[in-house]
């Protein structure tokens, strides 16, 4: 049977589409359907065949993925592979003495921990003493397939201010890990930028520069380039962003390619980029921290789909100073899961053939491109680090981010949407703590420093304030919505105030209705609000502002006057009879945050 399904049925063309895309858009512009990604780019709503003429080929080392365990203790070496983990990162830092993870001193102790792992393939990061057991590293291939060190000064400057070597040296300490089969002892750590605040694009763009500054290191020292390509390998972030993180790690994989063969033709073929996924705690939540179990899946099947070597998925309470085994369970078989039930490892690339990831993987790789080159001209990867421009323009990227989700432009679930009032974390204290001394690090340094900070960072601080206080056994101060009026839109507008004023923690009472403000106000006296919000239609509030004022300043004169929307018409005389703020989309959620907790808990 040589038949193509659907063959008795006439072609459509790519501008039937179109007008009757049109037609059903009613009069709409094109621009309606369309939109435009974090890059620059337009996606439009639909591709074809035709969109994706020569394409490259998506080169990769072997079709599926390890799933990978993060250890930071010894106790948790036991039965990796029993339960569910391909491979593991074994975490051992070392600064001004003080040490982080596992104790990783001599040569036996990286033996010791190497074999408690069984035969698993390893990515062991030892930071700046990874040099210094180059030997020993080497050495573990024999017993482990694959083995990764993370040597990676433009790494630690990024996080320390400074390279934790010698630059001199650099070049040295390439040359002693390179050379080896099975061993990669060059990290880039990408993901840095990633948990930073950084687009997609600029991960990608950043990255190739990195790595060719990082293989120009190698030749310069005397390394060849089949060495030098095949001991550096790419430890990048994952976020949210489903579709265009599938497109990145293809992208990098042809971009890495082509950088690879203007060194020598076919070079790329043969040593396909070696890529270590990790998810972005850029985008995990503190708060309603089961939502990270979906982040996390959706955020690994990015990787799977966009061809990563190694995924590891962050615990879903990772933003805690104390994480349990389930976290960790639920990480693992959130992989599992995309394995034996979706059977993603047994195909090389499996986003080809898809219209839409080929062309967005594409676009991507064009814009990443172009950054990439012009960042070459300027100097390459190292000295724009010395400059600070690239810290620089992350930051101004993170910063934007911040300000969208604070003004719901951009959504986190149970952070700045659907927030659980009554959830209560006081113990996140402890890590916010940690991360306020991250951002509060001095930056007195040779480069400047990029700072790790979640997105939701600034609502977990102040939303926390709540957590506190409830938990040293103090009043919650309590939210009184007064609905009246129009049944819709007060109805509507007690819904988005109960979601903004969510955001606090504290206690959030509605209300059916009241044929009068009197009666709404004296039902939040007898109820003890602290905060009443008048929810009803633009119109009506012209007849219920003057008397919602006096009535509150009778019955409940130390509690606030809120209203829900923005009546520009009204703002000037809402303002003079004494409302203390507006609930609307406009609003700045974490300026009012910080506003109401100094004024009824106190910073």
């Amino acid at each position: 049977m040589n038949e193509f399904l659907f063959s008795d049925f006439p072609e459509v063309s790519t501008e039937d589409w179109k007008n009757q895309i049109l037609k059903d858009l009613k009069g709409n512009p094109w621009d309606k359907v369309t939109w435009e990604t974090e890059e620059g780019f337009k996606i439009e709503p639909f591709y074809r065949k035709e969109d994706t003429k020569d394409l490259p080929r998506v080169y990769k080392r072997n079709p599926g993925w390890n799933v990978t365990e993060t250890i930071t203790s010894e106790s948790e070496l036991s039965d990796l592979s029993k339960k569910g983990a391909d491979a593991a990162i074994l975490i051992s830092h070392e600064e001004k003495g003080n040490q982080f993870g596992l104790k990783i001193s001599s040569a036996s102790d990286l033996e010791k921990l190497a074999g408690l792992t069984g035969n698993l393939p390893l990515v062991i990061s030892l930071a700046t003493r990874t040099a210094t057991f180059s030997d020993s590293l080497k050495k573990l291939t024999s017993s482990h397939n694959t083995v990764l060190g993370d040597f990676d000064p433009y790494g630690t400057a990024l996080l320390c201010g400074e390279l934790g070597t010698e630059e001199s040296s650099i070049g040295k300490s390439f040359a002693a890990l390179s050379g080896s089969k099975g061993f990669a002892g060059v990290g880039i750590h990408s993901y840095y930028l990633r948990d930073s605040g950084a687009s997609i694009g600029q991960e990608l763009a950043y990255s190739l520069s990195w790595g060719v500054d990082y293989l120009n290191r190698h030749i310069d020292t005397g390394v060849s380039i089949e060495d030098a390509a095949s001991n550096i390998w790419f430890w990048m972030g994952i976020g949210s962003d489903y579709f265009t993180e599938i497109a990145k790690f293809r992208a990098i994989r042809i971009l890495w390619t082509e950088i690879l063969n203007a060194y020598k033709p076919g070079l790329g073929e043969s040593v396909p980029a070696l890529i270590v996924a990790r998810t972005s705690s850029f985008q995990f939540t503190a708060y309603d921290p089961y939502v990270n179990m979906l982040r996390g899946t959706t955020a690994a099947m990015s990787a799977v789909m966009g061809g990563a070597d190694f995924v590891s998925v962050l615990p879903f309470d990772s933003e805690y100073s104390t994480q349990q085994e389930l976290g960790k369970r639920i990480a693992r078989n959130s992989q599992l899961l995309l394995r034996y039930e979706s059977f993603l490892d047994k195909v090389e690339d499996p986003a080809a053939g898809s219209y839409y990831l080929e062309v967005l993987t594409k676009k991507l790789a064009e814009t990443a491109w172009a950054k990439f080159q012009t960042l070459e001209t300027e100097g390459g990867f190292g000295e724009a680090l010395k400059k600070g421009t690239i810290q620089k323009e992350i930051s101004t990227r993170a910063d934007k981010k911040r300000n969208a989700l604070a003004t719901k432009k951009e959504i986190l679930l149970g952070t700045n949407q659907y927030p659980l009032p009554s959830e209560r974390h006081p113990e996140l204290g402890i890590s916010l703590q940690e991360v306020e001394k991250r951002g509060n690090f001095s930056n007195k340094s040779t480069y400047t420093r990029l700072v790790p900070i979640r997105l939701s960072y600034e609502f977990d601080k102040w939303r926390n304030i709540t957590d506190a206080h409830v938990s040293s056994g103090k009043k919650l101060p309590k939210i009184f919505l007064l609905t009246i009026g129009d049944l819709t839109m007060r109805k509507a507008r007690a819904g988005f105030s109960s979601n903004f004023l969510g955001c606090l923690g504290y206690e959030i009472i509605d209300s059916l209705g009241f044929p009068s403000v009197k009666e709404g106000v004296s039902r939040a006296k007898e109820l003890g609000g602290d905060i009443v919000v008048l929810c009803s239609s633009d119109e009506e509030y012209a007849n219920y502002l003057p008397e919602f004022a006096s009535e509150m300043k009778t019955q409940l004169p130390n509690s606030w006057k809120l209203l829900a929307g923005y009546p520009k018409d009204l703002i000037t005389q809402a303002e003079s009879l004494g409302i203390d703020d507006f609930i609307h989309m406009k609003r700045n959620i974490v300026e009012f945050m910080e506003k109401a907790q100094t004024k009824w808990i106190g910073k």
